[in-house]
C-alpha cells in the first residue's frame, strides 16, 4: 500500500473520474480571501504542485512541501519544493508565514491536533489559513465513493477500501472540533461543497478560511 500512495494516489484522485470537483474546489478555495498579495505562501501535503496552479493572489516566496518529495527543489527564486512533515514545521519559525493552504491533509495525519497548533505557530500576524476538509463520513461522499471511485479503482486491480481506511484516518467531525477549539480566538469561514445550505452529511467536502480577529 505504501508503494501504491505513491504511485497511483495522484493519478487516481486528481486525474481520475473526480478530477472536475477536485478543480472545482480547488477554484474555491482561492475565492474570497481577504487579501490580494500573500507575502509568504506555505502549502503543506503539496504533493505534485496541483494547487498552485489556482492561486491568483500575489507573493514573493511560495513554499510546497510535502513528506514524498524526496529531493529537494527551487524551481525559482520565489518558488520552491522540499520536504516537510506537516506535524512538525521546524523549518519555519514562528510568525513567519502569511499564508498556510492544506488540500485534503488533515485527514491523513495520525496527530492533526499537532499539525494545526504548528500552522497557527508559523501563521503571521494577519495571516489567513486555507484548509479543505473531506466529509467523511457523510452519505453524500460515501455515495460517491460507491458510485465513483471504488468503480475507477476496480478496473484498475485496486481496492479503494485499504486506500479509505488506511489513510483517510480522521473523520470531519472530530477535524471541526479540533479547528474550533484550536483558532477558537480567530474568523473561521466555512464554505461547505457542493450545496452550502446543507449539513455535513449532504456536502463532500468543507473549506475553511481562517484569519486573526
Amino acid at each position: 500500500m505504501e508503494n501504491y500512495f505513491e504511485n497511483e494516489y495522484l493519478k487516481l484522485i486528481q486525474d481520475g473520474s473526480s478530477s472536475p470537483f477536485n478543480d472545482f474546489v480547488h477554484k474555491q478555495m482561492e475565492k474570497n480571501l481577504n487579501k490580494d498579495e500573500y507575502t509568504c505562501v506555505l502549502e503543506l501535503g503539496a504533493l505534485n504542485g496541483y494547487h498552485k496552479n489556482f492561486v491568483k493572489h500575489s507573493f514573493n516566496m511560495y513554499y510546497e512541501t510535502d513528506i514524498l518529495i524526496k529531493n529537494n527543489q527551487e524551481i525559482s527564486k520565489n518558488h520552491t519544493r522540499s520536504f516537510q512533515d506537516a506535524e512538525n514545521l521546524s523549518d519555519f519559525e514562528d510568525n513567519s508565514i502569511d499564508r498556510v493552504i492544506a488540500t485534503c491533509l488533515i485527514s491523513h495525519l495520525k496527530d492533526p491536533e499537532k499539525s494545526l497548533n504548528e500552522i497557527k505557530r508559523v501563521l503571521n500576524k494577519g495571516g489567513c489559513v486555507s484548509l479543505w476538509v473531506a466529509n467523511d463520513p457523510s452519505i453524500l461522499l460515501r455515495v460517491f465513493q460507491v458510485l465513483l471511485r471504488k468503480p475507477s479503482f476496480k478496473k484498475k486491480g485496486l481496492d479503494y477500501d485499504a486506500l479509505q481506511y488506511r489513510q483517510h484516518i480522521n473523520y470531519y467531525t472530530r477535524i471541526n472540533y479540533l479547528i474550533n477549539d484550536i483558532f477558537s480566538d480567530y474568523k473561521i469561514k466555512r464554505k461547505k461543497l457542493p450545496f452550502r445550505i446543507f449539513s455535513y452529511h449532504l456536502n463532500l467536502v468543507t473549506i475553511y478560511q481562517i484569519y486573526e480577529i
